[in-house]
């Protein structure tokens, strides 16, 4: 629990306090160092931009597999919202303790966000 609220106060600071906001536009679970208190402190700025107007013609399509925001991956739209995305994906991840995308064959992937578990009849 600690983990996530670190994270969402670190979103808070990029979206809310930095002028001008900052999209992180990569955030993943390693992407998040832990201190020797557990402290969680977001790392890898490396694709980072300031937010503003973005689509499919000014940006170029970047970031974790299984973790893209669907309006992000399909439209190009960036915006905080693409970081909020990826925040409920490090919560499943965090929650389930499963990866965001797992090998299910050699061709084959299943995504953390699509996954459904199916509990069998009784």
């Amino acid at each position: 629990m600690k983990i996530a609220v670190d994270v969402a106060r670190g979103l808070e600071f990029l979206h809310e306090r930095c002028n001008p906001p900052v999209v992180h536009r990569n955030l993943k679970s390693s992407s998040i160092l832990l201190d020797a208190n557990f402290n969680a402190k977001i790392s890898d700025f490396g694709l980072a931009t300031t937010s503003g107007t973005h689509n499919k013609s000014n940006v170029e399509i970047v970031g974790a597999l299984g973790g893209l925001a669907p309006e992000y991956l399909l439209d190009g739209k960036l915006t905080d919202k693409s970081d909020v995305y990826y925040f409920g994906v490090i919560l499943l991840e965090l929650l389930m303790g499963r990866n965001p995308v797992e090998k299910i064959t050699t061709a084959q992937n299943q995504s953390l966000v699509t996954w459904r578990h199916t509990i069998p009849d009784s």
